[in-house]
C-alpha cells in the first residue's frame, strides 16, 4: 500500500522531521527512576518498575503494552541500555513509529512532501506528544494504534479486507486503552460506504468483527498468569476472577467518569481540557488547524477524511468536556492529529492561492511560490522554536526530578527485616525499582497506605519515612491502627510505627533523660543516636538543640528539632516510663570535634530557656 509512495524525497523528509523531534527528545529522555508527582508523571515509576520484572499494571491493566515493552526493555538492557532508561526508550520506539505513521497520512492526505514534515516536527513537539514519547507511559502505544486505524481507513485506494483489518487492529487498540473507542464513529463514517455496498452481507461482516474485536481482550491472560506465577510485581489480584474483572474494567476510575452535577463542574471540565490543548498547539495552533479541517470540508477529494478527522477530535473532546473529570492524554491525542493534518491542508490552500494569484496577475509563479513555501516555512520554525522553549525546560525538569534517587538512598537506610510503608506513588514505586529492579531491599517488605499492617505495628516491624506523616499524621495512623500509636527513630528519616510503648527498665529517673547516646560518622554525615526516656508524662513541650562544635567550642552546623522524632513525636504525647530512640543528622564538616545537644523551652516572656545539656566527642578519622 505504501510502496508506491515512497521514494527518496518522502524518506528524506521524514528522516530530516525525525532527526528535529529526536533532537528535542533526548535531551529529555527518562533515565533516572521517577521522581516526580506530577500529573503527566504519576504512573511512570510504576511502569519502571513492571516492564523490568514482566510484572503487571494498575487497572486496566495494559497487558499487550506490557507484554511487549517488557520484551522490548529485556532487549535494550542486553545492548547496554540502564534498566532505568529502557522503559523510557520503548516509548520512543512506539512514538517514532506512530510519528512515521502520521506522516505517512498527511503525506497520502496532501502528497506535500515537506509540509507533512515540517506539521510532523510541531505536532511531536506539542507537550502531550513529547512528554510521552520520553516518559514510561502507555500513550505512545495508544497513538500508534489511533493513527494506524486513521491511516487504514483514510487511504484512497481499495484496501483488501479494510473493515476485518480496522476490527483487529481496534480490537487490540480499544483492549489497550478504552479511550481508543472514541475514534469508532469517525471510523465508521469513513468506511460506511463500503460497509453498506452489499447489505446482505452486513450482519456477516459485523459477526466476523466482533469476532476479530474480541481477539484483543486474549493478551488479559497474561495478567493472572503472573500472579500465579510469583512475578515480583502485580497489581491487584488479577489471578482472581474478580480481581481480573476488576482490572479490565478499571473500576477504579469511575470516580473520574460522569456527567458533572452542576454548571460550575462542567466549566471546569471546559476549562480544563482547554488549558491544556492551549498549552499543547497555543491558540494560533489550534485556531489554525481548525480552519484547515474546515477548508478539508471544502473540497471533495479531503471530504471524507475532514469529516472522519472532525468526528475523531469532536468525540474525543465531547466525552472529555461532558463526562470525565480529569486529564486523560489519550482524548488529547485524537485532537492534535487532526490539528496536524488540519495545518498541512491550510498550508497547501495557501499555496493554491499563491499559484491562482500568479496566474491571474502574470506574476511569476516561481517567485511567488518560493516567497509562499518560505513565509510558510519561517512561521513554522517560530512556532516550532516557541514549543521548543514552552516544553523543553518543563518536561527535561520532570524527567530529571531527583527525588526518586532520593527516595531509593534512603530506604537503604531500612533496617532488614521491617515492613516499610510508603504511600502509593512516585516514591513507593522508587522504592519498589530499589527492592525489585535493583536487589537492594531483599529483607524489606514494601506496602503502601491500603495495606494491612497492624501486626507489624504490634510486632514493632512497622517504618515509614519521617515527610509520610506530612500526609498521613498521628491521627490517621491511629485510626487505621484502632488506637494510640508510639514511635521511635528506627534509622536516619525512618520513623518506627508502634502500637505499644517501649518502657525503660531498671532506671531510676527525675525528668526527660538521654540515657544512652552515641557518634557514628558515615560518608558525608555525622550521625547523633540518642535513647531518651521519662519518668512520667512530661509537663511540657521541649525542642531539641543539636549543635556540632569545633575544638574552641565554635558552632559550625546545627540539626535542632522542634520536637523528638524528626518533630513528629512531641514530649507530652509520652506515655510514663516510655524511651524514644532518636537520631540526628549533621554534615561531616572538617574540624568537627563535638556535639553539644539537650531539650529547651521558650518561657513566657520569648526567651530560650536550655532544660539539659550533653555533650558527645565526636571523632571521625579524616
Amino acid at each position: 500500500m505504501l510502496k508506491r509512495l515512497w521514494n527518496d524525497q518522502p524518506y528524506l523528509a521524514f528522516g530530516c522531521a525525525l532527526m528535529v523531534l529526536l533532537a528535542a527528545y533526548l535531551p529529555t529522555l527518562q533515565t533516572i527512576p521517577n521522581g516526580s508527582d506530577n500529573y503527566y508523571m504519576i504512573d511512570v515509576g510504576e511502569t519502571q518498575v513492571v516492564l523490568n520484572v514482566w510484572g503487571t499494571l494498575h487497572a486496566t491493566g495494559y497487558p499487550l503494552y506490557v507484554m511487549l515493552s517488557s520484551a522490548l526493555v529485556a532487549l535494550l538492557k542486553l545492548v547496554g541500555v540502564s534498566a532505568a532508561a529502557a522503559p523510557a526508550v520503548t516509548s520512543l520506539l512506539w512514538g517514532s513509529g506512530a510519528l512515521a505513521l502520521l506522516y505517512a497520512l498527511l503525506l497520502h492526505l496532501t502528497r506535500r512532501i515537506w509540509l507533512a514534515a515540517a506539521a510532523l516536527v510541531l505536532f511531536g513537539l506539542a507537550r502531550t506528544i513529547w512528554i510521552h514519547n520520553v516518559i514510561a507511559e502507555i500513550y505512545s502505544l495508544g497513538l500508534f494504534f489511533l493513527l494506524a486505524l486513521l491511516l487504514l481507513a483514510l487511504w484512497r485506494t481499495d484496501v483488501r479486507r479494510r473493515i476485518y483489518a480496522l476490527a483487529l487492529i481496534g480490537g487490540l487498540g480499544v483492549a489497550h486503552h478504552r479511550a481508543i473507542i472514541m475514534v469508532a464513529p469517525a471510523l465508521l463514517y469513513a468506511v460506511w460506504p463500503q460497509l453498506t455496498a452489499a447489505p446482505r452481507r452486513i450482519p456477516r461482516v459485523l459477526l466476523l468483527c466482533l469476532l476479530l474485536g474480541l481477539l484483543g481482550l486474549l493478551p488479559y491472560v497474561y495478567l493472572p498468569l503472573r500472579e500465579w506465577s510469583g512475578a515480583g510485581w502485580v497489581y491487584g489480584e488479577p489471578g482472581t476472577w474478580q480481581g481480573l474483572l476488576d482490572q479490565f474494567w478499571g473500576r477504579e476510575a469511575d470516580r473520574f467518569v460522569g456527567l458533572p452535577a452542576t454548571w460550575e463542574g462542567l466549566r471546569a471540565n471546559f476549562d480544563l481540557i482547554n488549558g491544556v490543548l492551549l498549552t499543547d498547539a497555543a491558540w494560533p495552533g489550534v485556531l489554525l488547524g481548525l480552519v484547515g479541517l474546515l477548508l478539508g470540508l471544502r473540497a471533495p477529494e479531503t471530504r471524507r477524511a475532514a469529516v472522519t478527522l472532525l468526528l475523531s477530535a469532536g468525540v474525543a473532546y465531547a466525552f472529555h468536556v461532558l463526562l470525565y473529570r480529569d486529564i486523560l492524554s489519550a482524548l488529547i491525542m485524537p485532537i492534535l492529529v487532526s490539528f496536524a493534518v488540519g495545518w498541512v491542508w491550510l498550508a497547501d490552500a495557501a499555496l493554491r492561492w499563491a499559484q491562482k494569484r500568479a496566474h491571474c496577475v502574470g506574476a511569476s509563479h516561481e517567485s511567488l511560490m518560493r516567497r509562499t513555501q518560505a513565509g510558510i516555512f519561517v512561521l513554522a520554525g517560530l512556532y516550532a522554536a516557541w514549543l521548543v522553549g514552552q516544553n523543553g525546560a518543563f518536561i527535561g525538569g520532570l524527567t530529571s526530578d531527583p527525588r526518586g534517587l532520593e527516595t531509593i538512598r534512603a530506604v537503604q537506610q531500612t533496617p532488614p527485616g521491617t515492613t516499610l510503608m510508603i504511600p502509593w506513588g512516585p516514591r513507593h514505586f522508587a522504592a519498589g525499582f530499589a527492592r525489585d529492579v535493583l536487589g537492594l531491599l531483599a529483607s524489606v517488605t514494601l506496602v503502601d497506605h491500603k495495606a494491612h499492617y497492624a501486626a507489624s505495628a504490634q510486632s514493632g516491624t512497622l517504618v515509614t519515612p519521617d515527610y509520610t506523616l506530612y500526609t498521613f499524621p498521628l491521627a490517621w495512623w491511629e485510626a487505621r491502627l484502632g488506637g494510640r500509636v508510639y514511635l521511635q527513630a528506627a534509622a536516619p528519616f525512618m520513623v518506627q510505627i508502634r502500637t505499644t510503648p517501649t518502657l525503660v527498665e531498671g532506671q531510676t529517673l527525675d525528668d526527660v533523660t538521654a540515657l544512652e547516646y552515641n557518634v557514628m560518622c558515615a560518608d558525608d554525615d555525622i550521625l547523633l543516636h540518642v535513647l531518651w526516656a521519662t519518668p512520667e508524662v512530661p509537663a511540657r513541650d521541649m525542642s531539641v538543640y543539636v549543635h556540632l562544635l569545633d575544638a574552641a567550642g565554635t558552632r559550625i552546623a546545627q540539626g535542632d528539632q522542634a520536637a523528638p522524632v524528626y518533630g513528629w513525636y512531641p514530649l507530652t504525647r509520652w506515655t510514663a516510663g516510655e524511651s524514644v530512640r532518636d537520631v540526628y543528622m549533621l554534615p561531616r564538616l572538617a574540624g568537627a570535634a563535638q556535639i553539644r545537644f539537650g531539650l529547651y523551652y521558650q518561657d513566657a516572656v520569648g526567651a530560650f530557656v536550655n532544660q539539659s545539656l550533653y555533650e558527645a566527642a565526636v571523632q571521625c578519622d579524616e
